[in-house]
Parts: C-alpha cells; sequence; structure tokens
C-alpha cells in the first residue's frame, strides 16, 4: 500500500503525532510522523484544540474503520487495556475428545444413538466470532470429532444433517461456510444435509407453546424430533451460547420479537452481564420450556462449548460438553476470567475506536446501522454492574461511517435508513410503527429465504438496541465522521477529529473531567465497582 495515498485520505479526518499504525487488511505499517489533519491557511478553532492537546498529550492506537490509527489523547486520560491472552489449548483435537467422553450432566455419545438414530449437529453461523479465530476453526474440528463419533456408534452417514443457527441473520452459501466448516464437511454432506436454518420456514418450525409471563416459544423442529441434538458453539462473549444458541439461533419473528425489541423500562443491565442480565434471564425460561419437553420425550441436547482468549487471531483455551446449562456456567467463569477487567470507577467520557469488521458485516460490509450498533452494543455495552461512563457523560466514537450498504446482504437497511430514519428515530415508535411490516414485507421474506439478505426486521432489532445507552448517555459524538449527515441520521453529533471531539466534551463537562480510552480489538469487560465520583459527578454534588 502506497503510503502517501493512505495519508491524503485523512487530509480533514484524525489528528494523530509519532507512532505507527498497522493496516490490518494490508499488512502494511503506517508511519504517523506527521498530523493527519493538516493545517492551511489561518488557525481555527480545531487547530487550537489540536495544538492544545499535544502539549500534553499521550498516544495510542485506534481503530477507524479498516485501518489503525495512533491519536493523542490528553494526559490524564485513562487507558483500559484488555486481558492478557490466557494459554491456548496445546492439543484442540484431544481437548475436544476428552470433554465429549466425560460430557457434563449428561450420557457419553455411544449411549445416545444408534444405527437408526436421526442425528442433528447445529452450529454458530459465521456471524460469530467478530474476528477470525486462529484456524483450524472450531467448529470444523469439532463436527469433524462428532461425526467419528456417531459413526463408530453405527450411525448411517444420511441420518445426519448439519444446520447453521444463523436465526434471523442471512443465510450462508457453501462457499462462505467452509469459511468456518473447512473444505471437506460441505463436499462431503449434501444441500439436503447441510443448510441454514429458515425463520420463515412455517413447516420446519415447531410452536412449544409460551413461557408464564407469556413469551411465545417457537423453534426448529430438528431440536425436538432429531432422537439426538447436538450444538457447536463458539462462545465470544457473555451475550452469547447457552439457550441463547437455540431459543435464539433456531427461533423465528415470532418468536424473537418478545425479548429483541426495545423495553422502555430497561435498567441497563448489560448482556455482557449474563448472570444479571434481564434478557438472559428471559432466554433462561424459554429454555427450560425446551428442556422440559425433551425430557419428556427421553432426550436431551449435546451441547459443546468453547471459549476464545484476547490474542489475535484469537485461540480456545477451553472446551466443555454435556447439559447446556451445566456447561454455560463454566463457560461463564472462563469467558469472564478471561475478559473481565474491574474498574473502580466510573469516567466522565469514553473513547471507542469502531472497526469495519463487525458481527454483522462479517463476508460482508459494513454500513452506518452496523457502526452504530456496535458503538452502542458493542463498545459502551461491554460492561458488568453499571456502565463505564456515568450518566449523562459523553461517549466518542471514532469511525469515517460512510452512507454504504451491501445491497444483496443488507436489502431492508438500505430503505430503513433512507425511508424511516429522516423522519423518525426514537426507537419505540418505530418498533411499533414498522417491526410488522419490516418482518412480514414479501420482498424481505424472499431475499431472507433465497437471496442472502437479513431478515427484514433485523435493523430495527439492531435500532432498538441503542435505546438505553442512548437514554443513559448526556451527548454521543462520532470523531472522524467523513458524511455530517449520516452520523446524524444515526443519532451521533459529527466530528472531524478525535482533539476536536475531546475539546468539546471538556467544554461541555469541565477541563478536568476523566476520560478513559478502550483500544479495541480484543474484545473486553469493564466491570464497574463503587468507587470514588467522577469530576463531573463531584461537581453536581457540591
Amino acid at each position: 500500500m502506497d503510503e502517501e495515498k493512505v495519508l491524503a485520505k485523512y487530509d480533514i479526518l484524525l489528528g494523530g503525532v509519532g507512532g505507527s499504525a498497522f493496516c490490518p487488511f494490508s499488512g502494511t505499517m503506517l508511519r504517523m510522523n506527521r498530523p493527519l489533519m493538516r493545517k492551511q491557511g489561518a488557525k481555527t478553532h480545531r487547530d487550537t484544540a489540536e495544538e492544545d492537546l499535544l502539549m500534553t498529550a499521550k498516544t495510542v492506537e485506534l481503530c477507524f474503520g479498516d485501518d489503525r490509527l495512533s491519536v493523542s489523547l490528553p494526559e490524564r486520560a485513562t487507558i483500559i487495556s484488555p486481558p492478557a491472552p490466557l494459554p491456548a489449548l496445546p492439543h484442540l483435537e484431544q481437548a475436544i475428545r476428552e470433554a465429549i467422553a466425560s460430557p457434563i450432566n449428561h450420557e457419553q455419545i455411544r449411549n445416545l444413538v444408534s444405527p437408526r438414530s436421526q442425528v442433528t449437529i447445529a452450529f454458530d453461523d459465521p456471524v460469530i466470532p467478530q474476528f477470525p479465530m486462529k484456524k483450524p476453526d472450531l467448529r470444523e474440528v469439532a463436527i469433524t470429532i462428532l461425526l467419528e463419533e456417531l459413526m463408530q456408534a453405527g450411525v448411517r452417514p444420511h441420518h445426519i444433517r448439519l444446520l447453521c443457527a444463523n436465526a434471523l441473520h442471512r443465510k450462508f452459501t457453501p462457499t462462505e461456510l467452509s469459511t468456518i466448516l473447512g473444505s471437506r464437511i460441505p463436499l462431503r454432506f449434501s444441500p439436503s444435509h447441510l443448510f441454514c436454518h429458515d425463520a420463515e420456514d412455517r413447516e420446519h418450525l415447531i410452536f412449544l407453546g409460551e413461557t408464564e409471563r407469556g413469551i411465545e416459544i417457537e423453534v426448529n423442529r430438528a431440536v425436538m424430533e432429531s432422537d439426538q441434538f447436538f450444538y457447536v458453539n463458539i462462545t465470544s462473549l457473555p451475550f452469547h451460547g447457552g439457550w441463547k444458541s437455540i431459543v435464539v439461533g433456531l427461533s423465528s419473528y415470532r418468536s424473537i420479537r418478545h425479548h429483541h425489541r426495545p423495553f422502555r423500562g430497561a435498567s441497563g443491565k448489560s448482556v455482557m452481564d449474563a448472570r444479571r442480565s434481564s434478557f438472559q434471564k428471559l432466554l433462561w425460561e424459554m429454555g427450560s420450556v425446551v428442556d422440559a419437553e425433551l425430557a419428556r420425550q427421553g432426550k436431551r441436547i449435546f451441547t459443546i462449548e468453547s471459549v476464545l482468549n484476547t490474542a489475535q487471531p484469537q485461540e480456545v483455551i477451553a472446551v466443555y460438553a454435556g447439559h447446556i446449562p451445566d456447561v454455560h456456567e463454566k463457560t461463564l467463569d472462563t469467558l469472564y476470567q478471561q475478559q473481565v477487567v474491574p474498574i473502580d470507577r466510573q469516567y466522565d467520557v469514553a473513547i471507542y475506536g469502531i472497526p469495519d469488521q463487525v458481527y454483522y458485516a462479517n463476508l460482508s460490509t459494513i454500513n452506518p446501522i452496523l457502526v452504530r450498533n456496535q458503538a452502542l452494543s458493542y463498545a459502551f455495552g461491554l460492561y458488568q454492574n453499571r456502565p463505564l461512563i456515568r450518566e449523562g457523560g459523553i461517549a466518542i466514537f471514532v469511525h469515517p461511517c460512510l452512507p454504504r450498504f451491501h445491497p444483496r446482504h443488507h436489502p431492508s437497511y438500505i430503505e430503513f435508513f433512507e425511508q424511516v430514519l429522516p423522519h423518525l428515530q426514537d426507537p419505540y415508535e418505530i418498533w411499533e410503527l414498522y417491526a410488522d411490516d419490516f418482518a412480514h414485507r414479501p420482498e424481505y421474506v424472499h431475499r431472507y429465504r433465497y437471496a442472502y439478505g437479513f431478515h427484514g426486521v433485523h435493523p430495527l432489532i439492531l435500532w432498538g438496541q441503542g435505546a438505553f445507552p442512548l437514554r443513559h448517555l448526556g451527548r454521543v459524538f462520532l470523531a472522524g465522521a467523513r458524511d455530517a449527515e449520516t452520523a446524524r441520521r444515526i443519532g451521533f453529533e459529527p466530528f472531524a477529529s478525535l482533539e476536536e471531539a475531546i475539546a468539546e466534551a471538556e467544554a461541555t463537562l469541565g477541563k478536568d473531567c476523566t476520560i478513559a480510552c478502550l483500544p479495541m480489538p480484543p474484545m473486553f469487560i469493564p466491570a464497574v465497582q463503587e468507587g470514588e465520583a467522577s469530576a463531573g459527578e463531584a461537581k453536581r454534588s457540591r
């Protein structure tokens, strides 16, 4: 990559001094020995803000779309670093074999199947993990071992089906599935034996009733009707795994709408705080209904869950197998040990770099709705106990945020962005007025079922997930925004540079406002304890 061309792209974007930044897509180290914000002519407010900051600054690398940039922060800023990666399993295949040989609260595989058994192996779709893990992918290795075990037990190959648990995400082509399953498995199984879940296929969905709170439970028939059902999971965040794999990953809009809609009374417990989250409690109530119905049939789901570390690329550090509730407790224990960072206070301001590679853009491209979701759900939303930013504080996200969309993968996103958001941004009203429309529109149902598009309602789900963060925060800035109107349309205030955004935060909250910066990836979770008040809180109490 030509350095001058790279730098020229950012004439009007982020400021930076010294250091270097690695571009993960080109493999090039970009030298940052001059500011990325060029000054021409008379000084402006932005120039002055930059100069003031550079006088007492520290530099840190942040994601900025598909680049990593060195940016300047005030000397008083706290850089919160991710935990060091725990050691990877030295022999992944052996660890998987040992886990399934001694399953937690479950029978061994040879006691679960016979030559007559109809077996389904479901697995996480390529949306997870956010960044590709170190090869070979856990799903490829685990499914290969499961197939060997089933063959040894006499199960006939044509009695085995592989099911991608994509929920309302888009379906994936066999070539795309090969990125997680390797090349051999997709060649071995025909389209009728390796396929993606279809949340709109009424023939292959089964309704199990309601929980005591009236939440409807509808899942893929294979969950209930297979003689033995297996699930292979990668728990990259506490939001994933457990019963979510089944009651979300293999469910329908009818069921998912109960817990993926915006809640006006949301308390702010993060979904990353799995043992306190109301969202997780709802899923566990639904899972208990599935578990009880299977128990009446003398069956139980056999899950294989894995945990990744914070290395880049991520590596597997633990594998557990057996009964979902028991397995997931061990998964969470290990995940928290790897990802949770104790923090003794909240901050007035927090800064997050946003990458282009996000969950719902895997094997696709990012768009403004996904930028917003990554910022509010997978940056601000990564906390336990209470938000890292105090109530009324300011979040600063760093991303160019261009109005670009993948027309095949995100068709309803385009209409939502172009025709709904210019007139209405309230997530509760949007859900009430448009959710059923976008969910059931024939063209979007067709695009989901047959043309590799995300479900029509998906952008509305992501929009609703921003409701609590925007209620909690006083202001939300987007630094480095290349299109001001796009930033405003997704609810953010645009700034040409991080320096200018910090200057505005200081003007709003005071020159002594506390600032935290979280360079990601890897993803990690601040656990914010009760502690001393931030500068802004202290001022209000005086």
